[in-house]
């Protein structure tokens, strides 16, 4: 009876599956020096970005990082944003964000990055 029941299902989860019904879909390629790279479409826009009060710094040198919206590859959820305690000399935090493209929405990940100006 199970043997029965399974195969069916299995079938209809492939055909689902195969048939482009969603919420996203993605590319895999090579990014710098042979880094792989994973871009996921979303073809719905994230909602609007949560206020979510800040806490207090934890010191003087700490650097807020804003929260987001992240793609589970069934829905968005929020990530709450973080003090960093200890960001990186001579950097700054870029931050990420969603980006729209013909292809769909993706995910720019923040980043940091070296200061302007310095030698």
């Amino acid at each position: 009876m199970k043997a029965r029941l399974f195969l069916p299902l299995a079938a209809a989860a492939a055909a689902v599956a195969l048939s482009g019904c969603g919420y996203g879909y993605g590319f895999h390629g090579r990014g710098p020096v042979g880094m792989d790279i994973s871009i996921v479409y979303v073809r719905t826009a994230p909602p609007p970005p949560r206020f979510v009060p800040r806490p207090p710094a934890p010191s003087a040198t700490a650097i807020w990082i804003d929260g987001y919206w992240n793609w589970t590859g069934v829905t968005f959820v929020w990530v709450d944003g973080y003090w960093e305690r200890n960001p990186p000399p001579g950097r700054t935090w870029e931050p990420g964000g969603w980006v729209q493209t013909p292809q769909g929405w993706y995910r720019q990940p923040g980043r940091w990055v070296e200061r302007r100006g310095r030698r």
